[in-house]
């Protein structure tokens, strides 16, 4: 391909080929299953050092006729980030940065930052931000949504972008803002961001946890469940209405001691520690193994949930599906549905030869502030999603006959979630227009997206993912 040379010397940042050292490493994305059978490789890896080297990366492509992809964080669960023969910008290397403001109570992130990074630097200063249930997802959840135990507080995390400065599709760099030239753009970016443009970066509403009860339990899964259904019982009459409380409730089959139930939880609350610790007395009745809340921050509780109860590095898993969620009101969230979640997500799937399995009650635990951004994330429901993963590539075979045993065995219990962010890159080729309108919150939503679509990127650009495909079709 001719004009690389000239690429290269036109960036800060480095370009990549099949034989250039470090090419294999920009292509490690932490889902690698997401791609099934067919494992894309881009021709062109990008790794821009900021705005101006992805205007030429976005330039570059068009010109050649390059699909174009985007790796952030590259913790997406469908993994959008590499297009066959394409040119794929990889911000993750370089674009990292965070600049927090304690007195306004913000942060400016690069695209590539991960939650880490944005924890560290905004926990400093007692002030977090919804984004995400782990340290090691990154900054672009925020674009199709975004979930934390935080989110029943203060919304999903595209709730809290202030700011934002977008690549589109002609190369052009844009600023935008609710009070700005373009407020449709700046809203439709907080849904359907991946869709429209390259986000270098954001500016992100922070708040204030620095009297937060939170941390994490663990407990052994007994043969009869009993600690499993405790806990969700709980979920259902005590968190489902109480919003100080973010939990969230996870089966995961640890690899030396068998299942094992692990929850995170913050109470966000100006009550003394007694009055937040009298709240979760019935899950410390249960007899934890393992027990941190009310002695982590923040930042601790990001940090050590998941990796540090199954011993797995910050890498974890390298193989990973989603294979099926749905949402539940209050009124759903009954007897029969608590056991029809259990018998699926362990009687009926005995397969621990998977090193990580799980099984997520979401929205942490009850309902989700209203938000008006156009995600799915209802209002007043409780969102579940099952997700399978596991560390050693020679399990991929049994990791995806599980993933496919638990789609068919909760299929019935909702359906697929309609989240953006849990969008499967393969399995979800060819969706249909009204489910893409599901994901975004309805039908009006839908039409003023693909107005913002075909106004900035009438070509479709920026089609590396199923959701794109749809809302650039004229049907």
């Amino acid at each position: 391909m001719d004009g690389i040379e000239e690429l290269r010397n036109e960036l800060l940042g480095e370009v990549l080929t099949a034989d250039s050292p470090g090419f294999s490493d920009a292509l490690s994305v932490w889902a690698v299953s997401a791609y099934h059978d067919a494992v894309p490789v881009p021709a062109l890896v990008v790794q821009p050092r900021g705005t101006s080297d992805v205007i030429a990366a976005v330039k570059f492509a068009t010109a050649k006729g390059l699909s174009l992809s985007v790796k952030g964080g590259g913790h997406g669960a469908g993994n959008p980030s590499r297009v066959d023969g394409g040119l794929m910008i990889d911000m993750s290397r370089h674009m990292h940065s965070v600049f927090v403001d304690p007195e306004a109570k913000t942060a400016v992130v690069d695209g590539g930052a991960l939650a880490i990074d944005i924890d560290s630097e905004s926990s400093l200063h007692g002030l977090a931000a919804p984004l995400g249930v782990c340290c090691v997802v990154g900054m672009g959840l925020a674009l199709n949504g975004g979930l934390s135990l935080l989110s029943r507080a203060y919304g999903p995390a595209c709730d809290g972008i202030l700011e934002a400065t977008v690549v589109l599709a002609d190369g052009t760099a844009v600023h935008v803002t609710k009070d700005g030239p373009d407020p449709e753009l700046w809203w439709a970016l907080r849904g359907a961001g991946s869709s429209l443009g390259v986000v270098t970066k954001l500016k992100f509403q922070l708040h204030d946890v620095k009297g937060a009860y939170t941390g994490t339990f663990v407990w052994k899964d007994d043969p009869g469940h009993a600690s499993y259904r405790a806990i969700l019982h709980w979920i259902r009459d005590v968190v489902l209405n109480d919003t100080r409380i973010g939990f969230n409730c996870s089966r995961i089959m640890h690899p030396d001691l068998g299942p094992m139930l692990v929850s995170m939880v913050i109470v966000l609350s100006d009550e003394p520690d007694e009055a937040k610790a009298a709240l979760l007395q019935p899950l410390r009745d249960l007899g934890p193994i393992q027990d941190t809340v009310g002695n982590s921050t923040w930042l601790q509780t990001q940090m050590t949930h998941m990796a540090g109860v199954t011993g797995v590095t910050k890498a974890f898993p390298v193989h990973y599906e989603v294979p099926v969620g749905g949402h539940v009101t209050a009124e759903q969230f009954n007897d029969e549905f608590i056991e029809a979640y259990i018998r699926c997500t362990s009687d009926e799937l005995p397969l621990p030869q998977c090193a990580l399995t799980l099984s997520f009650i979401e929205l942490m635990g009850g309902k989700l502030k209203h938000t008006q951004a156009p995600v799915g994330l209802k209002e007043g429901e409780l969102q579940w999603v099952t997700q399978v993963g596991w560390a050693d590539a020679s399990a991929s075979e049994v990791g995806m006959r599980y993933a496919e045993l638990l789609h068919s065995a909760l299929g019935p219990l909702g359906g697929v979630a309609d989240y953006v962010n849990m969008l499967d890159t393969a399995q979800d080729l060819g969706m249909t227009r009204v489910a893409a309108e599901g994901k975004v919150g309805g039908t009006a939503n839908f039409n003023r997206l693909q107005a913002v679509k075909r106004k900035h990127d009438p070509n479709n650009v920026f089609s590396s993912t199923p959701f794109a495909q749809v809302l650039a079709s004229d049907t």
